[in-house]
Formats: C-alpha cells, sequence, structure tokens
C-alpha cells in the first residue's frame, strides 16, 4: 500500500520520530523511502538567508539515510531550497515527483491557534497532499527517542 514513502526531516525530535514511522510504514509495506530536506531560506523577500549551513543539512540528511538504510529499508534522499513560506510546497513537489503513496513528517505540536498564527508546515501539507500524510506529534517523537510505546503518530489523508 505504501510503497514509496516521501520522508520530509528536518533537525528537530519531532523529525527523528517521524524516521521511526517511516521506517515501521517501509518495513511493513516493502516500500521504498525518499528522504527530503528542504533547506530553509528564511523569511526575506528580496535576499534570502541561510538558516543552516549547507553542510549541516548534509550531514542531517546523511545521516538520516544511514539510519533507514540499516534498517533494510531502500532509500535515497534528496535536498531542495525554499524560503520559510515555500517549504510545504517543496515537499509536495518531491512527493508528486517520486510517485508517492504517502507523506511522512513530523509536528511540532503548537496546536490550532500557535499553528495559525506561525504556520505549520505539517498542516499546509496536509492540506495539499494528494496522498495520505502521516504526522508524528512531539509526544509521539519522545517516545520513539526513548522507546516508549506511548507516542501515538497521527494519520491525516
Amino acid at each position: 500500500m505504501f510503497e514509496r514513502i516521501v520522508l520530509a526531516v528536518d533537525s528537530s525530535d519531532q523529525a527523528r520520530g517521524a524516521v521511526a514511522a517511516a521506517i515501521d510504514l517501509a518495513k511493513k509495506s516493502r516500500g521504498e523511502v525518499l528522504i527530503v530536506h528542504v533547506h530553509d531560506l528564511g523569511l526575506t523577500s528580496r535576499e534570502t538567508v541561510d538558516l543552516e549551513t549547507l553542510d549541516e543539512v548534509r550531514l542531517l540528511t546523511q545521516a538520516v539515510l544511514d539510519v533507514v538504510t540499516k534498517h533494510g529499508v531502500e532509500a535515497r534522499s534528496e535536498l531542495r531550497a525554499a524560503k520559510s513560506t515555500d517549504v510545504a510546497k517543496e515537499i509536495l513537489h518531491a512527493a508528486k515527483g517520486f510517485g508517492a503513496d504517502a507523506i511522512v513528517l513530523g509536528s511540532r505540536g503548537l496546536g490550532e491557534f500557535a499553528g495559525v498564527l506561525l504556520g505549520s508546515v505539517a498542516h499546509r501539507v496536509i492540506q495539499l497532499a494528494g496522498c495520505p500524510v502521516v504526522v508524528v506529534r512531539a509526544d509521539a517523537a519522545a517516545a520513539a527517542l526513548h522507546g516508549r510505546p506511548e507516542g501515538k503518530a497521527v494519520a491525516a489523508a
């Protein structure tokens, strides 16, 4: 069912929980994972300001790729770049190009009010995706990091 999974990652704890969820999905479905990191160029309109270095991005994606493949899952990684307001769109472009059956990503769990004020990549992806989206919330990410079963992923279509 989920043979082609896009795993959107950043350096957050929630992304680590999303990695665990993507590995689980891929192993159960014998699927392939495309690890996508969107290099956030900031919010400025006339000039872009890197919020992270390309070396940091490369180290992150390589580390995630190593973890996923270590678990016996076929995977590759892709780097993209966008302004903060276009990160979700880049994830969706990657998913479309990959022919994704599902997208997995983390959420900070800000709640609806804070999400409206601050914007939410996960919220935008859920709204616009043409495939199921698995959002790993902060509590699930923490549980995955510590090997506890309390956390649950929240799936949205």
